[in-house]
């Protein structure tokens, strides 16, 4: 059972959390409702740790503050150390009513104008002491990063689209593992979690996607198939359903989820096989007479999702990504009325996900070899 709603409950009372990556880095971070933060609350986040201040924001905020970004990141001699690789704007300080801008009373200040319902720009000069970072639209569901979890979470308990979160650190000054971070909320009696599980939950209780075209499609592999296209709420990108027969109801169906790959899907090869899994899965869903295969697109800003950046690096998508792919095709097979699924894949391994996504998984195949890479569809 998730533990992301009283994970919530907790946040929305303590206003204080910590937010561990344990997705594509070892870090985690204390997080906080910009809008909603009080001297106490900050004089707390830098006794248990001295990171940098840095506020999540959208960028609809960032505009509205007219924010201007730095003219190039900043440096560390410390990888551990290095700045999220993501646009930082100039550091900002409030106008009145501070002293020198560094003590919690001040900070406090500054952070409450950054989370203010209605931005007032002139609240604030450049340079200060508090660092605002630019988010992508779509949070934790388009880029997998602390920011935007932050942002994501304090949108959940109903404040302003900016968050505070500081990178803990441990005695050495190194960013703390998962396991002291797990550590150090329980002796702080602090609410934890994960990305990973931030967002299995959007993935979960938020549509994705929209059915918005359907058609009859001849194909040779499968014979008649009808097409269905959806689109993404997130990215504003198409996936294609082929389904062939009548998939709704408690019945086990056929079912191959298979990401893009642009050029190994339309010119070939061997490395990786996507386009010889493509037909074959086809193939097999034409034999049984009754299945979906489910091809989704990526966007470009994903790692796999350019052309050349496929070339030079095939390899299968980080968990976060699949994690959504799987998430966005469990919503794709609700939708289409499949509950029950033969899963189709090349992996040796049951993802362990898809059952959470509402999705019974009642047996799991190799994609078969029934055509050479070559064949047309």
């Amino acid at each position: 059972m998730s533990r992301f709603p009283q994970f919530l409950t907790a946040f929305s009372h303590s206003k204080l959390a910590v937010l561990v990556d344990d997705l594509s880095a070892s870090r985690a971070a204390l997080i906080a409702p910009a809008e909603q933060i009080s001297a106490e609350h900050v004089n707390r986040i830098l006794t248990i740790s001295g990171g940098l201040t840095l506020v999540a924001i959208s960028p609809e905020r960032a505009a509205a503050f007219m924010l201007s970004s730095m003219a190039r990141p900043s440096t560390c001699d410390r990888p551990s150390l290095q700045t999220y690789p993501t646009l930082q704007y100039v550091s900002v300080e409030a106008r009145e009513d501070i002293t020198t801008g560094i003590s919690a009373a001040d900070r406090a200040k500054t952070l409450q104008i950054l989370g203010a319902p209605i931005a007032q720009p002139r609240a604030l000069v450049k340079p200060g002491h508090i660092f605002p970072v630019e988010t992508r639209s779509g949070g934790v569901l388009v880029k997998t990063a602390i920011p935007e979890g932050a942002l994501d979470i304090v949108k959940m308990i109903g404040a302003t689209d900016a968050a505070l979160f500081v990178d803990l650190l441990d005695e050495r000054g190194d960013l703390m593992s998962e396991q002291q971070a797990e550590t150090l909320a329980i002796k702080e009696n602090l609410p934890l979690i994960t990305l990973s599980e931030l967002i299995r939950h959007r993935l979960q209780q938020e549509p994705l996607v929209q059915r918005v075209a359907e058609a009859m499609l001849p194909t040779t592999l499968a014979g008649e198939v009808t097409a269905i296209v959806y689109r993404s709420h997130i990215s504003d990108i198409e996936h294609v359903a082929l389904v062939k027969g009548v998939v709704r109801g408690e019945d086990p169906v056929l079912v191959r989820v298979q990401a893009e790959h642009t050029v190994p899907d339309v010119f070939g090869g061997s490395s990786p096989a996507t386009r010889s899994h493509l037909q074959n899965a086809l193939k097999e869903v034409g034999e049984r007479g009754r299945g979906v295969l489910l091809y989704l697109r990526r966007p470009f800003m994903d790692p796999k999702g350019s052309s050349i950046q496929q070339l030079q690096d095939p390899s299968p998508s980080h968990s976060a990504t699949i994690m959504r792919e799987y998430g966005v095709g469990a919503q794709i097979l609700r939708d289409l009325g499949v509950t029950h699924v033969e899963l189709l894949t090349s992996s040796k391994h049951l993802l362990e996900g898809l059952p959470s996504f509402g999705i019974t998984v009642i047996a799991q195949h190799p994609i078969p070899h029934h055509l050479p890479s070559g064949h047309t569809v």
